[in-house]
């Protein structure tokens, strides 16, 4: 019997390798299909008696369908897959397709679907690596390039992101164009000033340069919708050629209509026989006033006084009834809270405070305040950037003070920090006591007498040591209190320990001599006691020469009643995402998801005496 050999060409071994690597991968996809509990209900199919979805339709016919049908088959699933929000199974998918099967356009294809799955599962750096590699090879396809784009907007690379969402509108047209023009002020609006300033010494089109002067144009008059109309006409007519001129974002073409709806009367709900409600209110009319210096239209301004009210609803009704068009106030956390019993309120409502229900979507209710707590997690974020990881905490003793340590302690461990000794006092406390015990020098001391008791005294010299696990201080403390601990950390050789404070610790008074016991306390506070912008100083130089001086916390109201001033015509724009922050003299102001207004507030350091701002890392 004569044996018949079979050869098989390259050609026809390549092909038959790729077969069997779409077979094993259509295998395992029909098997996590088939595990899957919730399958899409649409038929498009059947195999016997029993219909198929889409995606298991289009696998099946993949797996009897010759190569290439059977790959542009299995890639057609997979955007289903994606269509479907069906992760799990694109994610296998895409992951055990062999790249070195498809031809270079199903490989563009499919680097596609992979970023979108590596964004969609919030890993944008992942897709901005897949997509560089895909570029090296294929530099010039625009889908890539938009997708890298997405993706650098989605990693918050955002210059990267404008400057080739520029780039690639320069090809577009009609609605493209729109769309490319919102999605490069999106990002544009989300640079740091100091970032756009490199921008634009680097830009070197024509249409960058156009772009960032643009934003700059409008950022300058952020808080004024009439000059940020007379600032974009201006642009339009220096830069007739510039393809936005033609296609404004729809965040600048809105704001007519903004401007046309905008609040002529504003009602002031505020606890005026109180020291914060009458704070708010002088830097509220303080704003005002300014403005109306400036040639700027001003609202009609209705005082109400919620200091003896315990039900926020009759004041308000009588506001809505004297047809205000914005009510802002009331100030206190309870009085807020009442306006959250319901979906909708009638009017746009800047409450000063934050309601206890932290996700209460009210329509038409903004919520604002000075939270301490969130000037406490920014400080402990600064000292998380730098390095530290084993903190200890130094509080005044009370309820509200063990609240916040509670929170940061909880807060530290969230970010994979350890809160290694922690300590509290009252007014009057014997300061070195305290700090003893946070640094365990009173164990130094023992194991000393330990030794002092076996070896002879005089081969001892003994100098108290701190513990060595702590990395840095966190000091919730007032001025006077941080003037004596600080020089204390200093007297038990703790001076090498970093210590990090909130707002509290700064009084914004030119005290250099006195200030000197808190150099080296790094902090956290409103540009309004830290800044000298052209913005804030008109403001404080009105304030100072037609009201009497005022300590640190009634400064920081007074600041945030100018600040609700300034957010009562761009409350809407905010929340529509087409303003991205507002330069406040409180910080720099956003909105989260359930419309509170959030503050970045700016960080310092006592030298020599002096708050000094630190630059923006």
């Amino acid at each position: 019997m004569t044996a018949t050999i079979h050869t098989i060409s390259l050609a026809n071994a390549g092909h038959w390798l790729n077969q069997r690597k779409v077979l094993a991968t259509l295998c395992l996809c029909l098997f996590i299909l088939g595990c899957s509990s919730s399958p899409t209900n649409t038929s498009s199919g059947s195999v016997g008696n029993r219909d198929l979805n889409p995606i298991e339709s289009l696998l099946t016919q993949a797996s009897i369908s010759p190569s290439p049908a059977a790959e542009r088959l299995l890639l057609t699933a997979l955007e289903l897959m994606l269509a479907e929000d069906a992760m799990e199974l694109a994610d296998a998918t895409a992951s055990s397709l062999d790249n070195s099967a498809l031809n270079p356009p199903q490989q563009i294809r499919l680097v596609l679907i992979k970023a979108q799955i590596a964004r969609r599962q919030r890993q944008p750096q992942m897709a901005i690596e897949l997509l560089i590699n895909s570029l090296s090879v294929h530099p010039q396809n625009q889908q890539l390039s938009l997708s890298l784009a997405i993706s650098y907007r989605d990693n918050l690379q955002y210059v990267q992101a404008a400057n080739l969402f520029i780039s690639l509108s320069q090809n577009s047209s009609g609605q493209d164009s729109l769309n490319f023009s919102d999605e490069i002020w999106q990002c544009l609006n989300a640079i740091d000033p100091s970032e756009l300033l490199v921008m634009a010494s680097s830009a070197e089109t024509y249409s960058v340069r156009g772009w960032v002067e643009l934003i700059r144009t409008v950022s300058i008059e952020q808080s004024n919708i009439k000059n940020q109309l007379d600032a974009i006409a201006q642009w339009q007519r220096v830069w007739p050629r510039h393809s936005a001129a033609q296609n404004l974002p729809t965040a600048l073409l809105d704001l007519q209509e903004i401007w046309d709806v905008r609040p002529r009367h504003i009602a002031l709900l505020l606890p005026l026989s109180s020291q914060a409600g009458k704070a708010i209110e002088e830097g509220f009319t303080s704003a005002y006033y300014l403005a109306l210096s400036q040639s700027q239209e001003v609202p009609r301004i209705s005082l109400y006084d919620t200091s003896e009210q315990t039900s926020i609803f009759p004041l308000y009704d009588r506001a809505v009834a004297d047809n205000a068009d914005l009510i802002i106030g009331p100030l206190s956390k309870e009085l807020v809270s009442q306006l959250t019993q319901f979906p909708q309120l009638p009017i746009p409502t800047l409450a000063l405070n934050y309601a206890d229900e932290t996700n209460s979507n009210v329509d038409n209710l903004f919520q604002f305040g000075l939270a301490p707590e969130n000037e406490m997690y920014q400080a402990a974020d600064m000292a998380w950037r730098d390095g530290h990881r084993n903190a200890a905490i130094v509080t005044p003793r009370s309820e509200n003070y063990q609240r916040l340590q509670d929170l940061f302690a909880q807060y530290w461990q969230q970010k994979g920090g350890q809160l290694v000794s922690q300590s509290s006092f009252d007014n009057g406390s014997d300061y070195a006591a305290i700090i003893r015990r946070l640094l365990s020098i009173d164990s130094s001391e023992e194991r000393a007498a330990q030794l002092k008791s076996i070896l002879p005294r005089n081969s001892i010299v003994f100098t108290p040591r701190h513990r060595s696990d702590i990395d840095f201080i966190f000091l919730i403390a007032n001025p006077r209190q941080g003037r004596q601990i600080n020089p204390t950390l200093d007297f038990f050789f703790a001076g090498d320990i970093p210590i990090y404070s909130m707002p509290s610790i700064n009084d914004g008074q030119e005290n250099q001599d006195g200030n000197r016991d808190l150099d080296g306390i790094i902090f956290t506070d409103a540009p309004w006691l830290l800044s000298h912008s052209s913005k804030i100083t008109p403001l404080k130089a009105m304030i100072s020469s037609n009201l009497r001086p005022a300590q640190s916390p009634l400064q920081r109201l007074r600041a945030m009643g100018a600040d609700s001033f300034s957010l009562y015509p761009l409350l809407q724009q905010i929340a529509n995402g087409e303003m991205h922050s507002l330069q406040g003299t409180t910080g720099i102001l956003t909105m989260d998801s359930s419309q509170r207004i959030q503050r970045q507030l700016e960080s310092a350091v006592f030298i020599d005496g002096i708050a000094t701002p630190i630059p923006p890392q």
